[in-house]
C-alpha cells in the first residue's frame, strides 16, 4: 500500500484493557490488538501507552509495522473515564504522534457502535456497569459512576462483595458458605488479615476477575452467590427499563460479564434484547471519520 495512505484506528479503552482496531480507507478491518487498561480518569498515562501499545500491536498484527508510520492514522477513541474534565484535559493536551485523535466517553463509543449509528439503549456489564440511551441526538447515561460510587450489578461490585462476605465468613459473623470455601481455595487464603492484606489496596480490575467464581458457586446452587447475582440484576433490570423508557428503540447488552448475567436480569429486559451490531472501535471511527472512512 501507498505511504501516504491515510488509515483509521478505533480504540475502546476500558479499565482492565485497551483494544484498537484498524481500518482501511475502506472500511476493512485490517488487525486488532489489545493492551493494558485506559481508563484515563484513573490513571491517564496509563491510559495513553495503553492506546500506543494497542496500535502499534495492531499494526503488526496486520503486517504494516514497517509500512506504516504512526502519524499516518486518524484514531478515534472511545475511554473509560473520558467524561471526567481533568481527564478531558490531559487528552485534550497529549503531545499524541497521529495525524489526528479524538475522543469520546466509551459509552458512547459503545452504544453508537451496538446500533450502527442509529438510535437505541445499551446496558453495559463489565468491569464496571451504566445503561444508557441514545436518541434524538441527545445521551442519557444511568449509573456508570466508578467502581468508589457505584457499579453496581458489574465484575467488579460481584467480586468485592464475594470477598466482603467472605471476610465475615472468617470473623465469624456469616455462617460457613460454599462461596466463601471456594474463594479461600482458589486463592489460598485461609484468614481475614492475609484476604483484608490482598484486597485492602485493589483494582477494580482486580475485583473483577474474581467474576467468575461468584458465578461458578451460583451455578452449584449455592445461595449467597445466587442473592448476591440477583441484587445486583435487580439493579441493572431497573437502569436499563430506565434506558428504555427514554428510547423509542431496542436495548443491546455489552461487557465481559453481559452473558453471565444475562440469565439473572428480569424477563422484560430480557425481551427486550437485540444483537449488538459493532463494536466499540467501529463506533468511535462512526463517530469522527464517518464521511471518510466508509465503514460498513
Amino acid at each position: 500500500m501507498p505511504q501516504f495512505h491515510t488509515y483509521y484506528v478505533g480504540i475502546d479503552g476500558g479499565g482492565t484493557r485497551c483494544r484498537a482496531t484498524l481500518f482501511d480507507q475502506a472500511g476493512k478491518c485490517l488487525g486488532v490488538a489489545e493492551a493494558g487498561g485506559a481508563n484515563v480518569a484513573m490513571n491517564a498515562r496509563q491510559a495513553q501507552r495503553s492506546i500506543l501499545n494497542a496500535i502499534e500491536q495492531a499494526l503488526t498484527r496486520a503486517g504494516l509495522q514497517n509500512q506504516v508510520k504512526l502519524s499516518q492514522l486518524r484514531v478515534a477513541a472511545g475511554l473509560a473515564g473520558a467524561n471526567v474534565a481533568s481527564a478531558r484535559l490531559l487528552l485534550t493536551e497529549w503531545a499524541h504522534p497521529f495525524a489526528s485523535f479524538l475522543f469520546t466517553s466509551d459509552l458512547f463509543s459503545t452504544i453508537i457502535g451496538a446500533h450502527a449509528g442509529k438510535e437505541g439503549a445499551l446496558l453495559i456489564v463489565g468491569t464496571g456497569s451504566c445503561a444508557a440511551s441514545w436518541q434524538n441526538g441527545e445521551l442519557k447515561q444511568y449509573g456508570g459512576h466508578g467502581f468508589a460510587l457505584g457499579d453496581k450489578g458489574s465484575g467488579a461490585w460481584l467480586g468485592k462483595q464475594a470477598i466482603a462476605h467472605t471476610l465475615e465468613v472468617l470473623d465469624g459473623v456469616t455462617p460457613q458458605s460454599d462461596l466463601a470455601q471456594l474463594f479461600c481455595e482458589h486463592l489460598q487464603l485461609h484468614s481475614a488479615d492475609l484476604l483484608v492484606e490482598r484486597f485492602h489496596k485493589a483494582s477494580s480490575a482486580q475485583f473483577g476477575e474474581l467474576a467468575p467464581w461468584v458465578f461458578d458457586a451460583a451455578s452449584a446452587n449455592d445461595s449467597v452467590a445466587i442473592a448476591i447475582i440477583k441484587d445486583g440484576a435487580a439493579y441493572l433490570s431497573t437502569i436499563a427499563r430506565l434506558a428504555l423508557t427514554a428510547n423509542s428503540g431496542k436495548l443491546s447488552i455489552t461487557g465481559g460479564v453481559a452473558a453471565a448475567i444475562t440469565p439473572y436480569l428480569q424477563e422484560n429486559v430480557r425481551n427486550a434484547l437485540v444483537p449488538v451490531a459493532h463494536g466499540p472501535e467501529w463506533g468511535a471511527v462512526h463517530l469522527f471519520y464517518r464521511d471518510h472512512c466508509r465503514l460498513p
